[in-house]
C-alpha cells in the first residue's frame, strides 16, 4: 500500500546527534526556505554532477537503459504542495496530475539529455495510476520530455503492491526484455531498493515519504 507521510517534520538539527522539536508552522517555514533559498537546487545540482561524473567512466552496454521516477524526480509538485500548506489530500493530488502543469526539474532534465546523447534508453517508472497515464505524458511533453522508451504506471495487477515491490517487479520485466539497466533515479528509497537498479541516485524530497 502506498502511504504518504506528510513533510510536516517538526525537527531542527541542532548538533550532530541531537534534535529539537519545533512548532509545526516553524517546520513548514524551514521546508519552504530550503526549497526557495537555493539549497534544494544546490543539492540536486551536486547529485546530478556527481552522477554524470561516475557515468563518464563507464562504457554503456548494448540496450542500456536508465529508469527515472516522475514526481519530485523529473517533475516537481512543490508549487502545488505549497498551495495547500504542505499537506496532502488524495483528491487534490489527482486533480493537479490531470492539470499536467508540473514544472520540470532542470538538473534531472540535464541528466536525461546527457543520457539521450549517448543513446541510453529512458523509461519513466511511476507510482501514478494507469488512468493518469495520458496526463503524465502530456505534462512530460509540454516541458520538453518527448523522447523516451515508455512510461510505466500502476495497473490493476500492481495497484496494491508496496512501492518497492512494484518498482522491483517492473525492472525485472524490463531486464527480461533484454534491457541493461545502468541507472535508477528517484526521490524515495523505495524507487531504488531491490534488484536490477544499476547506479542508484537518490534525490532529496522533504515534502513526503512513500513506503
Amino acid at each position: 500500500m502506498k502511504k504518504f507521510l506528510l513533510i510536516l517534520i517538526p525537527l531542527v538539527f541542532v548538533g550532530c546527534s541531537s534534535t529539537e522539536l519545533v512548532n509545526l508552522d516553524t517546520a513548514k517555514a524551514i521546508v519552504q526556505d530550503y526549497y526557495e533559498n537555493g539549497q534544494y537546487d544546490k543539492e540536486v545540482t551536486e547529485i546530478i554532477n556527481s552522477t554524470i561524473k561516475k557515468l563518464e567512466k563507464h562504457n554503456f552496454p548494448e540496450n542500456s537503459l536508465a529508469i527515472f521516477d516522475v514526481d519530485e524526480t523529473i517533475l516537481s509538485n512543490y508549487a502545488h504542495t505549497k498551495e495547500i500548506g504542505f499537506g496532502f489530500e488524495w483528491q487534490l493530488w489527482g486533480e493537479w496530475i490531470q492539470r499536467a502543469d508540473c514544472e520540470v526539474i532542470p538538473q534531472t532534465r540535464r541528466l536525461y539529455d546527457w543520457l539521450l546523447e549517448r543513446n541510453v534508453g529512458i523509461v519513466f517508472l511511476t507510482g501514478r495510476k494507469d488512468y493518469e497515464y495520458d496526463a503524465t505524458i502530456r505534462n512530460l511533453n509540454q516541458v520538453g520530455i518527448i523522447t523516451f522508451d515508455t512510461l510505466i504506471t500502476r495497473t490493476d495487477k500492481t495497484r496494491k503492491m508496496l512501492a518497492e515491490e512494484f518498482k522491483d517487479y517492473e525492472r525485472k520485466i524490463l531486464t527480461e526484455q533484454g534491457y541493461n539497466i545502468i541507472l535508477s533515479i528517484g526521490d524515495q528509497w523505495s524507487d531504488l531498493e531491490g534488484s536490477n537498479t544499476g547506479l542508484r541516485v537518490k534525490l532529496p524530497n522533504y515534502l513526503y515519504l512513500i513506503d
